[in-house]
């Protein structure tokens, strides 16, 4: 996201890219809500009367691209969004926050259901994530609606086509629907995305006559892709405030492997790692040394977990004893040191008269100074 000519009259602002990534550090930020939502608060306060946002976007989180489209269509400024190149997925609910809505001849659009990431997910978990997809879906459709008056039913059917994965639209498609207001003619084709990014991102291909707007994905090793990824991760420099190392666990035994036999597996780019069968072997020894650190590692945690209960039970002891001595002294300390003087004479005194006597000499009274 780039902000450009922001003056009193109007701002330029380009969201190319993927919508909502988060990066490390704020200075990676790429088309959030976040960095939207200041630098509408900054135009705001100079009092622009425009605002043009140029889009060339696959898409990306849905979340992010609902919360701009609103602090867009709600801003004071007279909004326009300019489409060049491929605008998708969740950068078309951007698009539909201008009140002129332009899109390049050479462009493609595209919407379709959303989609999520469930992993391994019980009955309920799944019935809750289908109610949630529901209600993204119909917010999406209330915004397509809204903006395409008259063309409810075609935008439902649109949305389904391909499986829920929508289908590619030409400038002259979209503008007879509604999406856009406006053709404008580019003199060149603008996207530049990977072959890979459409499969990330849930897309169909391109239409043939289209093909150009992507690119080979680079030719990479899979060391030279581990090696960058552990790099990332290790960086003092990219470690977000709070950020947990839990991943690390479930990546470390694949790590393991590949090192055990990154000096003599080969790779090719069609066929992919290929090793031996001393390279197995190692593999074998190294998941096997791994397993058995494991193994040691969870002894430990068991024995200190019972050292720690251990101590906690010793600790309620010695409470329970603290308190009983306490009572206990509060009793002798009651016990008087002499007996008070009668006037007159008094009756000779039996053992049990002598009160110190008696209590200095009862078993109960040996007892408990012991215990003090």
């Amino acid at each position: 996201m780039r902000f450009l000519n922001e003056t009193a009259d109007e701002a330029v602002i380009e969201i190319y890219g993927q919508i909502g990534y988060e990066g490390w550090t704020r200075e990676e930020d790429e088309n959030t809500a976040r960095l939207m939502s200041e630098e509408l608060n900054r135009i705001k306060s100079l009092n622009a009367k425009r605002i043009t946002v140029k889009i060339n976007s696959l898409g990306g989180d849905v979340n992010h691209a609902l919360a701009i489209h609103d602090m867009l269509a709600e801003h004071p400024a007279a909004v326009t969004t300019q489409i060049n190149g491929l605008c998708a997925s969740a950068a078309t609910i951007i698009a539909m926050a201008g009140t002129e809505r332009k899109m390049s001849r050479n462009a493609l659009f595209l919407i379709h259901q959303c989609s999520s990431y469930v992993g391994r997910a019980n009955e309920e978990r799944l019935a809750q994530e289908l109610e949630t997809q529901k209600t993204v879906n119909g917010r999406m459709l209330d915004i397509y609606h809204t903006t395409c008056k008259g063309r409810e039913a075609e935008i439902s059917d649109l949305l389904k086509a391909n499986n829920g994965q929508g289908r590619w639209l030409t400038a002259t498609e979209a503008k007879d629907l509604g999406f856009v207001t406006d053709i404008y003619n580019e003199t060149r084709k603008s996207a530049r995305y990977s072959l890979s990014a459409f499969a990330d991102n849930g897309l169909p291909a391109l239409p043939e006559e289209y093909a150009d707007l992507a690119v080979m994905d680079e030719a990479r090793s899979p060391w030279q892709s581990v090696l960058e990824a552990v790099a990332r991760y290790f960086n003092p420099d990219n470690q977000p405030k709070n950020q947990t190392h839990t991943d690390m666990k479930k990546l470390f035994p694949l790590l393991a492997a590949l090192l055990a036999v990154q000096d003599s597996a080969t790779y090719d780019s069609e066929k992919g790692l290929s090793v031996k069968d001393e390279q197995l072997k190692a593999l074998e020894a190294k998941l096997g040394e791994l397993d058995a650190l494991l193994k040691e590692k969870e002894t430990l945690l068991n024995e200190k977990q019972a050292l720690t209960d251990e101590k906690a039970t010793l600790t309620a002891q010695l409470a329970t004893l603290t308190a009983d001595r306490d009572r206990l002294k509060a009793i002798v300390d009651k016990v008087p040191g002499q007996t008070p003087a009668v006037a007159g004479a008094d009756p000779a005194k039996k053992p049990e008269d002598d009160i110190q006597s008696y209590v200095s000499g009862s078993s109960l009274y040996q007892e408990i100074k012991r215990d003090i």
